[in-house]
């Protein structure tokens, strides 16, 4: 099932395809004392979420999705500086891993304060069949 799920990362934006018909769920967890903010669009107008928030350990975002054949979603990360303005952030991704029936795959972003790329941590995971 993850054979058709893959994600790349460029910049601050992370271009996604997630396995259509499935229940995916999307988690969002913060690591820093900067406010993080991800926006999660999909390219049928369907999905259109926006995370915020701060703080060690932090979850701030919880939301099932189920992608439509040929989604493709779009997550851009950012990070308020020291004078709120929001600025991006740095990406890295890893997966699908795969582990029996059960699938993940993760964004990370690092803002800059050191290079731990945990600031933020976008997670995707969904069962096959």
């Amino acid at each position: 099932m993850s054979d058709k799920a893959y994600v790349f990362t460029k910049d601050d934006k992370a271009e996604i395809v997630l396995p259509s018909g499935v229940t995916v769920q999307v988690k969002v967890k913060t690591n820093s004392k900067a406010t993080q903010k991800v926006t999660l669009k999909d390219n049928h107008d369907v999905v259109d979420l926006e995370f915020s928030g701060t703080g060690e350990r932090n979850t701030i975002g919880d939301k099932t999705i189920t992608p439509v054949d040929k989604s493709l979603f779009t997550a851009v990360f950012e990070y308020a500086g020291d004078d709120g303005v929001f600025k991006p952030s740095k990406l890295n991704s890893g997966g699908p891993y795969d582990i029996g029936n059960y699938h993940l795959m993760v964004v990370v972003a690092e803002n800059g304060d050191d290079s731990d790329y945990n600031d933020t941590v976008l997670e995707f995971s969904w069962h096959s069949k």
